[in-house]
């Protein structure tokens, strides 16, 4: 899974209707420890290191991961500014790594002359747009 999409499930993650600190050292644990800040867009490796360090910056007690220590000591203010962190994060390498699109430009048919349309009136040749959708990895 790329970069993007483990900051995507990582978001994911925080929308659970577990407590914000359970599912902060979740998403953590589960999909942001696996990002290697190479993979992400290089305005945006410092922002992801920082999140990463604060979140592993308690030493443990035995039995628990550094996440784990760091989010028990966070106050609840403090664990709802790193998961927006998260989420912005998120945002922003979506945005730096979302592939620019060129739309496909195709031309109705017309009717012969003097065929009926079921009724409808014949509209002249239409160009229609379609643009290529981008969906994030789950």
């Amino acid at each position: 899974m790329s970069a993007c999409g483990k900051l995507h499930a990582a978001t994911l993650e925080l929308t659970k209707g577990t407590s914000l600190k359970h599912r902060l050292a979740v998403a953590f644990s589960k999909h942001l420890r696996e990002i290697d800040a190479s993979e992400l867009p290089a305005a945006l490796q410092e922002q992801f290191l920082e999140i990463r360090q604060g979140l592993e910056s308690v030493r443990p007690l035995p039995g628990e991961s550094a996440v784990q220590a760091t989010v028990r000591k966070m106050s609840v203010e403090q664990a709802n500014l790193v998961a927006a962190r998260i989420v912005d994060l998120f945002g922003d390498v979506a945005r730096a790594t979302t592939v620019t699109t060129v739309t496909t430009v195709t031309t109705l048919p017309r009717a012969p002359e003097g065929v009926p349309l079921n009724g409808y009136r014949e509209r002249p040749e239409t160009l229609h747009v379609v643009p290529h959708l981008y969906a994030a990895e789950a």
